[in-house]
């Protein structure tokens, strides 16, 4: 079994063997990966606005997102990227700006559904800005490294898995590495990706800065603990009012995401957070949270096995919940 083991892994593809797949001219389509915390964003926002689209899942582990093909669509080569015939919008706010301004009307609900000089609208905008901007890649890196933690992670993370993530995170690196290296550091992008990954990797790595990460998230649950105590049906509402709008679509992905790295005992549960514990539960009943975890999204996952090549599927299944985590 090591032998065989040590052959998939020797046949896995480099950048350069990936060939840019061809899709129809008329086709909304959206290169992602179903693990990508910045891909789950977009799409929950695909879901909840009804908008069909073909997706492209992006062989992260392998370093297909710096092939030539991905490259030319994205020269930081990063995922999310929407290809709508000739309009190529990278990242997940422009991707989100675009459908939210293309795909409006009763099939399509609006999630910036606010005057733009109103006070809701600077409420929703608000959160969305101090969501985003929390280090999310760092967050989950740093969760694998600590273990005095005493974390209780949820799949896919739990288990070898962790391990696997970690050793990928460093093979995922040297491709970007590699890539840089091969261009001759003409793509000035990647040069200041790789830049931030390694100062990436030294934040977590030191156990006191680590902390600082965690407690910029502790004070913005904090905050939206505080701001939903304010409304008298917080039961009911989210957090700028009866509508479900973007600022919900990043405070239900991060919560997602701290669940599923095993944050939920550190920061909200056992009437730590009650109304940030409440909101959770609810975000987990939409439709478009359940179409969008790929534990229960069997169709996505299914089509992303489909195009794996069979001669390294088992190097895949050991590292692909990383790359851009």
């Amino acid at each position: 079994m090591s032998s065989q083991t040590n052959e998939i892994v020797l046949s896995a593809p480099a950048p350069q063997d990936f060939q840019a797949p061809v899709f129809p001219d008329n086709k909304l389509v959206l290169y992602f990966h179903p693990y990508n915390f910045y891909s789950q964003k977009v799409l929950l926002v695909l879901y909840e606005k009804n908008i069909d689209f073909t997706p492209y899942i992006v062989d992260l582990c392998n370093g297909e997102q710096y092939s030539s093909w991905f490259l030319n669509l994205n020269p930081k080569g990063d995922v999310p990227v929407l290809q709508d015939g000739v309009f190529v919008i990278p990242n997940s706010p422009q991707i989100i700006n675009y459908v939210e301004t293309k795909y409006r009307g009763e099939e399509h609900p609006v999630l910036k559904p606010y005057n733009p000089y109103s006070l809701q609208y600077d409420q929703m905008m608000v959160f969305e800005r101090a969501l985003s901007r929390l280090p999310v890649g760092a967050l989950s890196l740093g969760s694998f490294i600590h273990d005095d933690l005493r974390l209780v992670p949820k799949a896919p993370f739990i288990g070898p898995v962790r391990q696997s993530c970690l050793k990928n995170n460093d093979k995922v690196m040297e491709l970007l590495r590699s890539s840089v290296s091969d261009l001759n550091s003409q793509n000035v992008a990647l040069k200041q990706k790789l830049e931030i990954q390694m100062r990436r990797k030294e934040l977590v790595t030191s156990r006191t800065e680590f902390q600082r990460v965690l407690d910029a998230v502790r004070n913005t649950l904090m905050y939206v603990e505080q701001e939903l105590s304010k409304s008298k049906q917080n039961t009911a509402c989210w957090l700028t009012g009866e509508q479900f709008t973007v600022a919900d679509v990043s405070l239900c992905l991060l919560l997602q995401r701290l669940h599923q790295l095993g944050f939920e005992n550190y920061y909200w549960a056992n009437d730590k957070m009650p109304r940030v514990e409440n909101y959770f539960q609810r975000c987990r009943q939409r439709e478009s949270y359940l179409k969008l975890m790929p534990s229960s999204n069997f169709e996505i996952l299914k089509e992303m096995w489909s195009m794996t090549p069979t001669n390294y599927k088992l190097g895949a299944t050991a590292g692909f919940l990383v790359g851009h985590i």
